[in-house]
């Protein structure tokens, strides 16, 4: 799904980025958050997931791509890119292969005055799967530096940003276990997918992702789906995970070749313990050995 804009404010919106003035076209249109609570914008809803966690009673989040959108289509509102302009922390991705990124965080956070937590930054992360929530040790670590910028913003709420803290803490505890326990005993099965978000799951419990479309790609054309079928049946493979933001119809094609169904499930849910929860039961159901 791509977002539509009217032409006239999306060619003033791009000269003015091209000028470098971003910051003082949006500052006249400041969002119009509570003062009392901390402006947040992230760039996509899982991350807004874990800064709910740990601060859901002081801060006013924006998420940039909404659900349903693709990150590799998606353009910003003026709405969001003014709330991202006056936000007083942002939340990004920050692996090198999340290409809306690349093309638009510089000119919206440009003035250099807000505080950025950025995802991938200490993470071991895989050059090309930019879905880092999905894993534990990021997520972790993400909950961990927003609590910290939060903190550093709202010391009075320092307290209660620890106790919610703490609670996710628990709670990435129990998924852990959860993961360990479905996945741990599936060590070298494969499972067949049409976008890649789930390079991390499978590395670190030794699963083989195959993916229909790679990073990036928008078409396998029918010589690489012939490919992939054959493969796919080769392993024992049937059914096929999609995601809402991609078209199923390469999907539908593969699964109905290997006798199979489409499993969705969505990487950028933003309630992110019950994703992460949801992605380690479904892959322990269609991984096969």
């Amino acid at each position: 799904m791509r977002h539509s804009m009217f032409a006239g404010d999306w060619m003033r919106c791009l000269a003015v980025c091209a000028s470098g003035g971003l910051s003082f076209a949006l500052s006249g249109c400041a969002s119009d958050h509570d003062d009392d609570r901390l402006s947040v914008a992230v760039t996509v809803a899982p991350l807004a997931g874990l800064v709910d966690r740990v601060a859901a009673d002081i801060a006013d989040v924006t998420v940039m791509i909404p659900a349903g959108a693709s990150p590799v289509t998606y353009e910003p509102s003026l709405s969001s890119m003014r709330a991202a302009s006056s936000a007083d922390l942002y939340v990004s991705v920050g692996h090198p292969a999340f290409a809306w990124e690349l093309t638009w965080l510089a000119g919206l956070l440009g003035r250099g005055e807000v505080v950025v937590v950025s995802g991938a930054a200490p993470c071991e992360s895989l050059p090309d799967d930019p879905h880092i929530w999905l894993s534990l040790p990021c997520a972790r670590s993400i909950a961990m530096r927003v609590a910290e910028a939060v903190q550093q913003a709202r010391p009075l709420d320092s307290d209660s940003v620890a106790a919610s803290l703490a609670d996710l803490m628990a709670e990435m505890d129990r998924l852990r276990a959860l993961a360990d326990s479905s996945l741990g005993p599936r060590a070298g099965g494969s499972f067949i997918v049409l976008h890649p978000a789930w390079g991390y799951l499978a590395q670190e419990y030794d699963l083989q992702q195959m993916a229909i479309l790679e990073h990036g790609s928008g078409d396998a054309g029918p010589a690489g789906l012939g490919r992939i079928v054959e493969r796919a049946r080769s392993l024992g493979l049937a059914n096929v995970i999609v995601q809402p933001q991609f078209s199923a119809e390469a999907a539908l094609l593969v699964a109905d070749e290997l006798n199979g169904e489409i499993v969705p499930l969505d990487p950028l849910r933003r309630e992110w313990s019950l994703a992460f929860d949801e992605a380690v039961r479904t892959l322990a159901e269609e991984v096969r050995p």
